[in-house]
């Protein structure tokens, strides 16, 4: 398997057994190292988190902040890389990520996910800055309501910059985003956390642009519902993934 790619920070030998191949993106603000302990967890799935420009060890890459350059960046990545069968996984804005890869992958002709899994991530952004309040002091509020991210963190006025920086950077991602494309054919599995404002009815509006049934899995918590129930999560993804298999036709491109 390729181990140079820099997208690809954590990648190994895939897991004896392994069922499929998990390409994991992070949340907004987030890097490769969120799903840092999900490489050893599983003995059924080979997860590979992937790590986004401009943060982490990539840092001194220039962020990206239009979702068509890079889902084609990562879509280019996994086409060339991925072992069959794999999955993409997204966390809040790695969802969105995830899906447009998924589009990007499936508009080009390349072999296709198994299984898509977007994980508290509705298909359109809703979130915005109350009257008065700059966009800084909405991000904070934000990212420290979601439970994500250390207050310490964003007391420190140089880390507080840095990490804003990464911040602002995918708030353009994300700012007025909905899916660019019409309805895709692989099968969507939608996670939540049932005391999140990501609910299950606005999960379930991913339905519009699937063709097959999505389904839905809610876990107790909040928007960081799966660091505390990480191992449920897994098993969700490798029972989704056990499903897929033996109920899909070979998926292509068109």
């Amino acid at each position: 398997m390729n181990t140079t790619h820099p997208l690809l920070p954590f990648w190994d030998d895939r897991p004896p057994g392994a069922r499929a191949t998990v390409f994991c993106l992070p949340h907004a603000g987030g890097g490769a190292s969120a799903y840092r302990d999900w490489v050893r967890a599983s003995t059924t799935l080979d997860v590979q988190p992937v790590q986004l420009p401009g943060r982490e060890q990539l840092i001194g890459m220039p962020g990206i902040d239009r979702m068509p350059e890079l889902a084609s960046l990562v879509g280019e990545l996994i086409a060339a890389t991925a072992p069959r069968p794999f999955v993409l996984f997204g966390h809040s804005m790695g969802g969105a990520i995830a899906a447009e890869v998924t589009a990007w992958l499936e508009h080009g002709g390349h072999p296709l996910p198994t299984l898509l899994v977007v994980s508290a991530r509705p298909p359109v952004n809703q979130a915005r800055p109350d009257a008065g309040e700059s966009e800084d002091e909405w991000l904070v509020r934000r990212v420290l309501g979601m439970g994500g991210t250390p207050a310490g963190l964003l007391e420190d006025p140089e880390l507080r910059e840095l990490f804003l920086g990464t911040i602002r950077t995918d708030m353009r991602l994300l700012r007025d985003y909905a899916p660019a494309f019409g309805r895709l054919s692989v099968p969507l599995l939608a996670l939540g956390g049932t005391e999140d404002d990501v609910t299950e009815s606005r999960l379930a509006a991913w339905q519009d642009h699937f063709t097959a049934p999505v389904r839905i899995r809610m876990f107790p918590g909040g928007h960081f519902y799966l660091r505390q129930h990480r191992d449920a999560v897994l098993a969700a993804v490798q029972e989704a993934v056990t499903e897929a298999l033996a109920e899909r036709k070979p998926v292509h491109g068109p």
